[in-house]
């Protein structure tokens, strides 16, 4: 007999998932439009999506390949980023037209210097050893995962790096001082270009963009210059005998807060767009489809998800079908969906069917536990954290599922922390995340839209607002 508590969904998190059980990761993990190919081979190097769409899956997956594979990868972090440190650079007129682009450039050259080290660390050309010495010697070479510890200690040296060569079998010593990034930067890409490692693509996986939000000195520049400089250096390491490319995975949220003249063109010719649906062919979307592998993977079978479900779900719930009302429940993002069947296996007796109660209360257990905790985390960085706090108090004192802008402007007021932060602002940010839609007039009628099923569809003032089912359930405005 088949148990659903044999099932594993995961974690929050893929690269705690990765960690914790590689071999399940690496046969679970699901890829329907071949985007790892694109980008381990091809010339995109953006993964972007929204929050749970699965980027980090792709840098995970990266990592795990490097045992079984040519493929060289190093994931780096912006953790614990703090953009102030921009200011404190004090070779500016020496950083070009953009600083934030030819300061990137440095880093993540200095990241993909780490990188080769790290995997041929015998490398023993002149010039690749005089500067290993001296990166080494400013200590640019020091092991983490975080790119910020990189970020301080370049600036820390001025952007200055004195590099040691010798002649004559070191008995003529000479010092070539390198002022600047753009100095630090060529004199790498100089160095490792053309060097030839037996086939091995080497990829530097930027990811924990999240951070950046978290400071007061925020610059959306700054992002767009790490966007930019990833470019070039892509576009140079096309046309060189080392295989080299950096690689971003980016939220939508924090994408479109940059403003580029030419950023629209590099999205369209280097971004990988992660979108998950459920069509009105459910079995065979791709959001079914990736929890269908877990099911897979641990049973041996192959049978359709939706038999599946009926072999553990009642068949009908408010005289509906029962994965179409849970399903009203969810946003359609591979961790949503995995996490609503993690709340399910803690409910589920093996041998009996979830009766129509006990799915209620998964659902209940699912929008205050996973879904209310998600939106909050969505909206960090982008408003203060005690406005963060309240707003699901804010939402559930509307007591109803339906409202107007100007209500909620009206309840916001009713708290300082809200004082100079525009309603409407936080209300977009809930529509495009999917945690509200509004419903569109259509001639005589009006119809229901959510972004994650409408993803063209944009919030507008003067239309009615309505809140998902996951936070009508948090909030108990709902059976």
């Amino acid at each position: 007999m088949k148990n659903l508590k044999d099932v594993y969904f995961g974690c929050a998190d893929a690269d705690t998932e990765a960690n914790r059980r590689p071999e399940v990761f690496q046969e679970v993990f699901f890829d329907p439009l071949n985007h790892l190919r694109e980008l381990i081979h091809g010339e995109r190097f953006i993964v972007r999506g929204r929050k749970g769409d699965g980027k980090t899956a792709y840098g995970a997956k990266i990592n795990l390949m490097k045992d079984e594979t040519n493929v060289k990868p190093s994931q780096r972090s912006l953790n614990d980023f703090d953009n102030s440190v921009f200011e404190k650079i004090r070779t500016y007129e020496n950083l070009g037209g953009n600083p934030y682009i030819s300061f990137w450039k440095c880093v993540i050259i200095i990241e993909c210097f780490k990188m080769i080290d790290h995997y041929q660390p015998h490398i023993a050309t002149q010039e690749f050893t005089d500067l290993r010495d001296a990166l080494s010697r400013h200590g640019l070479l020091k092991s983490g995962n975080a790119i910020s510890s990189t970020i301080k200690r370049l600036v820390e040296t001025d952007t200055t790096v004195s590099v040691k060569s010798f002649s004559h079998g070191r008995r003529s010593e000479h010092t070539e001082t390198l002022h600047g990034a753009e100095e630090i930067y060529s004199a790498i890409c100089r160095t490792i270009k053309n060097l030839y490692l037996d086939r091995d693509r080497f990829m530097l996986i930027i990811d924990g963009f999240d951070d950046i939000l978290h400071h007061t000195k925020f610059d959306a520049k700054i992002i767009t210059g790490l966007i930019r400089a990833a470019k070039e250096i892509n576009e140079i390491f096309l046309k060189t005998t080392l295989s080299l490319k950096a690689i971003l995975l980016i939220r939508n949220d924090i994408l479109d807060l940059c403003r580029d003249p030419n950023l629209s063109k590099i999205l369209r010719d280097s971004e990988i767009h992660l979108a998950w649906t459920i069509e009105s062919d459910l079995e065979n979307s791709n959001l079914i489809q990736l929890v269908k592998k877990r099911f897979n993977y641990a049973w041996g079978t192959n049978e359709s998800f939706v038999d599946i479900w009926k072999e553990f779900f009642v068949e009908y719930a408010n005289e509906k079908p029962s994965l179409e009302y849970a399903l009203e429940n969810i946003i359609y993002r591979p961790r949503d969906i995995l996490q609503f069947f993690d709340e399910a296996q803690k409910v589920y007796r093996p041998g009996q069917v979830i009766s129509f109660e006990s799915l209620k209360r998964v659902l209940l257990n699912y929008s205050k536990d996973y879904f209310v905790v998600e939106m909050k985390d969505e909206l960090t960085g982008f408003f203060p954290d005690d406005v963060v706090t309240t707003l699901p108090d804010i939402l559930s004192s509307l007591g109803s599922r339906h409202f107007f802008l100007h209500e909620f402007d009206a309840e916001c007021k009713k708290y300082p922390a809200f004082k100079d932060i525009p309603a409407r602002a936080i209300l977009e940010r809930l529509f495009n995340g999917g945690y509200i839609g509004q419903y569109k007039p259509r001639g005589l009628t009006a119809y229901a839209v959510f972004s994650y099923r409408h993803e063209r569809e944009k919030f507008v003032d003067e239309h009615e607002c309505i809140l998902h089912r996951g936070l009508m359930r948090a909030f108990n405005l709902i059976s």
